[in-house]
């Protein structure tokens, strides 16, 4: 008997219709519901609709598991995350972090099913279970799975001598009723988060959670906070700029919402990530807790923050447009201290705490690499504030896209994210199409921020802007059609094989290989129309060649599209 309609389920699906057609109008109702069920089960995050679409794994040989996700002190892991580095030893990170898996499925069919638990229960046994080779695995699973799961039990065996607090959460999102569902999932349910709770060490959580359409409208209903009031016990003001002494405890409450959580969303333009227990935290932490010490903030250095707009009434600012560039790291000891017990005796110290009101692109970049200079900082970090960077963004904005060089910036202003391009997608598509090496953009997305070298040959100034646009455009297509029927692609082909195909576009449009990004300028504003047509032309020549090579040796499509080799091996084939 089907489910009775609810005001709540017309809402959401009304909604999901709606996203559906604005973000990724050429995948299936069914694959689109999905990512929109993850984006929603993983809203504190923040990730990027990018992000999102690389964490899909369903497509046949799923175990019933949509998409995975691995985080690592609040950051998501991927392949080229420095956790993997051969470089980097166990010792380098913190100990007693929190390593996160989340598995989510993800279904239009309005009900809880047993079965679904069933099937989730019997592959997250297998899959996790560190005495069973994942190799093993392959015939069950698909490339995709195997992949995500991997990099969660990388992560995990390399940090086990650092002690890190598994958590382990598993979705099952629904557009049915949570209040309704049978009494026989509710108990799936229990076995589901104990069987997990049997996989790990002691300590582990485990949570199994069941998304309705209740709950996964509120969470689209959801908007993160910009505007959030500060208490302050003493300031000084000298035009838009202010300089105030904060209560710990205050301060706590300004970077945590109504439930005791980070607001993570309010560091996204600090220009390095949390540190962990390193040494000048335990610093801040020893200088928190030790009631001998001087005053908190004659040692420590502050916090920045930027924001729109900053008023006073009584003892309270009221910031509008919050960013906090600087003092991740004392944010979050203050975090760590006041968590547990907010009315503890160090939430009565005091933090110094500068607010520089202010619109303008330049002052911000200038704040924030002026700030982050006080101790080092590796240059990588401070790109977004790169010449170049800002030139970029501003081309794209006369040309009707946004180029999101601050993490969420133009998501938080309800621009479309169909013309939304990040820093990070930007370098790859240019990586694959501007220096024929798709196998890099693909194996080392992370690595282009950190390294000169690879910064300078894609971002170089010389490079005209309307080069940017076009790669961005490009890539664009290249995704949407990746995720349409004409493609017939897997989501392993999609994952894999999507810089390999935008390397194919460019090399035939610019008629041989490409060694420098400004050559692409013979391509920009060309007539050629890159129609489904064309692009599924490139695609079936991509595949037939990624079928001969495989058949060639003992490799996986993942492993291939990560090795030069294989992109060597389609432009010798292809007589490039």
């Amino acid at each position: 008997m089907p489910a009775p309609q609810t005001n709540a389920r017309t809402l959401l699906m009304r909604i999901f219709d709606s996203w559906h057609q604005e973000n990724v109008p050429q995948s299936s109702a069914d694959t689109a519901f999905e990512i929109f069920a993850s984006e929603l089960a993983l809203r504190p995050y923040g990730l990027g609709l990018e992000n999102i679409q690389d964490g899909i794994v369903g497509s046949g040989q799923d175990g019933g598991i949509d998409s995975i996700f691995t985080f690592w002190d609040d950051n998501l892991l991927d392949e080229d995350s420095d956790l993997f580095s051969d470089h980097r030893r166990p010792s380098d990170f913190s100990q007693e972090r929190l390593l996160e898996l989340w598995v989510i499925q993800a279904k239009r069919s309005p009900s809880f099913e047993e079965a679904a638990l069933d099937k989730l229960e019997n592959t997250l046994r297998r899959i996790l279970d560190l005495s069973q080779d994942l190799d093993g695995l392959r015939g069950l699973y698909n490339e995709s799975l195997i992949s995500r799961v991997d990099l969660f039990r990388r992560a995990w065996e390399r940090l086990l001598v650092r002690r890190p607090k598994i958590s382990v959460n598993v979705v099952y999102a629904t557009p049915g009723d949570v209040q309704g569902a049978a009494p026989q999932v509710l108990v799936k349910q229990g076995m589901l988060r104990q069987a997990l709770l049997d996989l790990f060490p002691p300590g582990a959580v485990a949570e199994c959670d069941l998304l309705g359409d209740r709950e996964l409208l509120a969470r689209y209903n959801e908007k993160p906070s910009y505007s959030l009031p500060m208490k302050f016990q003493e300031n000084a003001t000298s035009g838009n700029s202010h300089v105030a002494l904060v209560r710990l405890a205050d301060y706590f409450d300004l970077i945590t919402d109504e439930h005791g959580k980070l607001r993570r969303y309010l560091f996204d333009w600090n220009v390095r990530d949390y540190q962990g227990p390193v040494t000048v935290n335990q610093e801040i932490r020893r200088t928190l807790e030790n009631p001998e010490s001087p005053e908190f903030w004659w040692l420590n250095n502050g916090v920045t923050i930027i924001c729109s707009d900053a008023t006073t009434g009584g003892k309270t600012y009221t910031l509008t447009d919050i960013q906090i560039v600087n003092g991740l790291q004392t944010s979050h000891t203050v975090y760590e201290a006041l968590r547990v017990d907010r009315s503890a005796p160090v939430g009565d110290r005091m933090l110094l705490v500068r607010i520089i009101s202010t619109t303008d692109r330049k002052t911000r970049d200038q704040v924030i690499r002026a700030t982050n200079r006080q101790t080092p900082v590796n240059d990588a970090s401070l790109r977004a504030t790169d010449e170049i960077q800002r030139n970029i963004e501003d081309y794209f904005l006369v040309n009707g896209w946004y180029y999101d060089r601050r993490k969420n910036y133009y998501k938080n202003e309800g621009k479309d994210p169909a013309k939304i391009i990040g820093i990070p997608l930007l370098g790859q598509a240019l990586t694959a199409m501007g220096l024929c090496r798709p196998d890099k953009a693909r194996g080392k997305p992370s690595s282009l921020l950190k390294n000169d070298d690879d910064y300078l040959q894609v971002f170089n100034p010389k490079v005209d802007l309307s080069v940017f646009l076009w790669a961005a455009q490009t890539q664009r297509k290249v995704d949407v059609f990746l995720h349409s029927e004409l493609a017939s692609a897997t989501q392993g082909e999609r994952n894999n094989l999507k810089f390999h195909l935008s390397m194919l576009v460019a090399v035939e449009l610019a008629g041989g290989r490409i060694h420098d990004p400004q050559q692409l300028k013979r391509v920009v504003g060309s007539d050629v129309q890159l129609g489904p047509e064309f692009l599924e032309g490139r695609l079936g020549v991509l595949k037939d060649l990624t079928t001969a090579y495989l058949q060639s040796g003992n490799t996986t499509l993942e492993k291939a599209a990560k090795s030069q080799q294989f992109t060597n091996y389609i432009l010798g084939r292809l007589g490039i």
